[in-house]
């Protein structure tokens, strides 16, 4: 079943519905390059707009990506450009003879899933279109003609043949092989390895003449190639000869392109080993949990674990470390080849880059239990066109066979962020999530939070649970300036606590004033987030995905967004920030402060944000996951 998202908005007067044109759609050696324009009639809001492959049963989101905005001031009209290419190779798990195109509108909290599309003049001569498709008024000073340029450089693998459906709302596409192509990357490849052979060859003629020249540099008689403060004649002379056979080459000895040659042949190695374990039956009743973001069991694993345990017909194998170092060694990662060969089953709770360099087997079943609930700020491929975005070839995520999210709501998300079809994931609910409707496990949990911190049973406790900044785990931050604690509990006084929990990936550490040590407690390395949420009186966050198992417990939210635009412009996020989050924006600590101590929250808007976000709030998210696992074994 393909689920889709419904918004209870609908188009109105007030909100007219945006008109949508493609300005140019052309593909070029398997790269298909789109421009399109959106018009619309409110300047508090951008349109969003996505690009979706079909082909049978496959789907395939991306974002066409926003480049320009303007408004035309004599009609109150807005336009939104949209320009992007993509590669055709990349698009489906295989080749696809046949495809559709057609694209995705969101627009406030409106969403138009298959939006009627107009086409610019240049189109509609080049594909004959007629009638009312052709561009309407309101793309007035828009519209672009195709240039027709022939490609002369080479000749195409593929050739396509673009036909409009416009009443369809879509492009259909379909491909064959070029006969007039012929490959030359197999000769080019090898001409290149004689050339270097021979390159090789040579210098090793020359290398009397680089030790003799050496030799003269060390004595001071030839001009040293090496800086001055070099020290020791041995030094110099092996410089020297490193220099001259380095600029034979033309390449450094210690370049990365000989680090990355070494490397490929070790995993040359690992590879091997992988398809010798492949040549093995898969174990039928193997389960394998894996995970990066732990040294031991826990978030989703544990709990489906939890209801699997017991089963002594299954083989359970676990591979687990925080240590992203201890994966590149031999013996983990002999271990991990020898698990997704041999595991019918093999479940991951994060992105983990060693399926990457592998190939997955076709009896082998891949879930990907994420750990985040919701759909909020952009991940994986949703981030196309952003810094450190993956490229369109990254096989990241790509391989999974199911995914399971919170609600049916966010599936094409999901299906987006990780480029798989919106089959592929599940809306099975969140299985950590479920120990929030779990009395007996709330209760212990504060009756063990306030042994341990019994200062601060009588105070109202504010967690500060900011996500962190950076590309990734080995980038990862917060800026500690952004937040002073002492400052923030000293103004509120000594009612309230605030305890701190940093994004697991930063490194950072508070200096907290010894006199506010009792009430100001930095547990980054201590307690899990979601049992600090059961201690929790207010929340502050920023862009953290915990804010929607704060919803389940209804706990009043501020978010701090100190840096929200340039946030938006380097990450961004699924729907508008500003009337997507559940609680009140401030942008200062003064602000913060303020709030707190007025009790402005905002948080009447925590229903219906929890009840788009959880379509099954019934404590069995665990429960689905464990029967689907178990209905794969069985």
């Amino acid at each position: 079943m393909v689920y889709y998202f419904k918004y209870d908005t609908k188009w109105s007067d007030t909100m007219p519905e945006p008109k949508f044109m493609v300005n140019n759609l052309e593909i070029t050696n398997s790269t298909i390059k789109i421009d399109a324009v959106a018009a619309y009639y409110k300047d508090d809001t951008v349109p969003r707009a996505r690009i979706i492959f079909e082909s049978g049963d496959e789907i395939r989101r991306l974002p066409l990506i926003l480049r320009s905005t303007y408004k035309y001031q004599a009609e109150n009209r807005y336009y939104a450009i949209f320009s992007y290419s993509y590669n055709l190779n990349y698009i489906f798990s295989g080749a696809a003879e046949e495809f559709s195109i057609y694209f995705e509108i969101n627009y406030g909290d409106v969403c138009e899933e298959r939006v009627k599309l107009f086409v610019s003049d240049g189109i509609a001569e080049k594909y004959s279109v007629t009638g009312e498709f052709r561009a309407q008024g309101e793309f007035e000073g828009t519209n672009v003609y195709s240039s027709d340029k022939k490609n002369t450089v080479t000749e195409p693998e593929t050739l396509y043949e673009i036909r409009p459906e416009l009443d369809k709302c879509r492009f259909a596409v379909t491909s064959r092989p070029n006969p007039a192509f012929r490959s030359t990357a197999k000769s080019k490849a090898f001409y290149r390895v004689i050339a270097f052979i021979f390159t090789m060859l040579y210098c090793l003629l020359l290398l009397p003449w680089f030790v003799i020249d050496g030799i003269f540099a060390g004595l001071n008689i030839f001009p040293s190639r090496k800086s001055p403060d070099t020290q020791g004649l041995l030094r110099i002379i092996s410089g020297q000869i490193k220099a001259n056979i380095a600029s034979f080459i033309k390449t450094n000895i210690k370049d990365k392109r000989l680090a990355t040659a070494i490397i490929s042949i070790r995993e040359g190695y690992y590879s091997h080993y992988y398809n010798k374990m492949c040549k093995k039956p898969v174990i039928e009743n193997r389960v394998s949990f894996i995970s990066g973001r732990r040294d031991e069991l826990g978030g989703n694993e544990s709990y489906v674990y939890e209801l699997m345990k017991d089963r002594k017909d299954i083989d359970f194998q676990f591979l687990m470390s925080t240590d992203l170092d201890r994966f590149t060694k031999g013996g983990k990662k002999k271990r991990f080849y020898e698990l997704y060969a041999t595991s019918k089953v093999v479940i991951v709770d994060d992105y983990y880059n060693l399926l990457n360099t592998v190939d997955k087997r076709d009896e082998v079943t891949l879930f990907q239990l994420w750990h985040a609930c919701g759909a909020f700020k952009t991940f994986g491929f949703s981030r196309l066109g952003k810094p450190d975005s993956p490229k369109q070839s990254s096989p990241n995520h790509r391989m999974y066979d199911f995914a399971t999210v919170s609600s049916a709501g966010i599936v094409k998300y999901y299906a987006e962020g990780f480029g798989i079809s919106d089959e592929k994931v599940l809306p099975t609910g969140v299985p950590r999530t479920d120990i929030f409707l779990d009395e007996e496990y709330a209760a212990k949990t504060r009756e063990s939070f306030y042994s341990r911190y019994p200062q601060l049973k009588d105070k109202k406790i504010i967690l500060f649970a900011p996500t962190f900044r950076g590309a990734g785990q080995k980038s990862a931050f917060y800026p500690l300036p952004a937040f002073d604690p002492d400052s923030f509990a000293g103004k509120l006084g000594d009612e309230y606590a605030v305890l701190i929990k940093l994004h697991p990936f930063c490194e950072e550490k508070y200096e907290i004033s010894p006199e506010l040590r009792e009430r100001v407690i930095d547990l980054s390395e201590e307690d899990e987030i979601n049992d600090l949420l059961f201690v929790t009186d207010i929340l502050i966050t920023d862009y953290s995905s915990c804010i929607f198992e704060a919803s389940l417990l209804n706990i009043p939210m501020l978010f701090y967004a100190y840096d929200l635009y340039q946030y938006i412009s380097e990450r961004d996020f699924y729907c508008d920030f500003e009337s997507f989050v559940p609680g009140r924006i401030v942008f200062t600590q003064d602000e913060l402060g303020e709030a707190v101590m007025k009790g402005d929250f905002e948080e009447e808007k925590i229903p219906a944000f929890r009840d788009k976000f959880f379509s099954q709030i019934d404590g069995k998210s665990s429960e689905r996951v464990a029967e689907k696992i178990l209905s794969i074994i069985e």
